[in-house]
């Protein structure tokens, strides 16, 4: 995701956090668009989210940088995570994405994507309808460029850093939706390619980066409120 593309997703969220100021009236009308809710606690939580996906950045030694290989794609993303309390929850997240493909990929091939690892984020209105939220994480990563012929290519690598923001609008006391922006650095270590015989690791490694705009559902089970 180029950053002209960052800044601007993220100045569409901006609106919805200023909207989300405290209300101090004790009589607010509960069915007003940002009202006070039952906060989560102790609830395992599901989450889904789908959108848009791209990487950029070089790779490492004589590879072409990720934008060569992979164009604009598709991703889709679950998670799970314990709500410690209504402010915090630790979990893990799992991706997978399909991209189109790089002007310097040849033929027909499927570029794929994937990733996992742990994460965690801070609700900032959890006792809110519209609520802000931050999470960050870490973890594995992959890429893989399948081939209409010959030997398919495998990148393995980390998600260094990976950061994703949201404002969640509970819809009921137990299901929240939210737009969300994101991004990670990566680091691919290994490759697999027709050049190599089995996993080589990669000299002059290279940070990239993987942007992520989208929807998200959140549900909560079990717990108090």
């Amino acid at each position: 995701m180029k950053p002209i593309y960052l800044v601007s997703a993220i100045s569409l969220l901006l609106p919805a956090a200023a909207l989300a100021q405290p209300q101090t009236d004790a009589t607010e009308d509960a069915s007003a668009f940002d009202h006070h809710v039952a906060a989560p606690g102790n609830a395992f939580e599901l989450g889904v989210a789908t959108g848009y996906s791209q990487g950029g950045g070089p790779v490492g030694g004589a590879l072409a940088h990720l934008e060569d290989i992979s164009g604009a794609g598709a991703a889709v993303e679950l998670d799970a995570a314990y709500r410690i309390n209504p402010t915090f929850s630790i979990g893990a997240y799992g991706t997978f994405s399909k991209y189109a493909t790089g002007d310097q990929v040849s033929g027909n091939a499927d570029v794929l994507g994937a990733s996992a690892g742990i994460q965690a984020a801070a609700h900032l209105r959890p006792d809110r309808s519209v609520d802000p939220w931050i999470s960050l994480g870490a973890g594995w990563k992959g890429l893989w460029l399948n081939a209409d012929q010959g030997k398919n290519t495998s990148l393995q690598g980390l998600d260094l850093a990976r950061i994703q923001l949201g404002v969640d609008y509970r819809v009921t006391k137990d299901v929240a939706i939210s737009p969300v922006i994101g991004g990670s650095l990566g680091l691919f270590v290994s490759q697999d390619s027709p050049m190599t015989d089995g996993y080589t690791e990669i000299t002059d490694k290279k940070v990239n980066f993987t942007g992520f705009a989208g929807l998200a559902g959140r549900f909560d089970l079990g717990g108090n409120r």
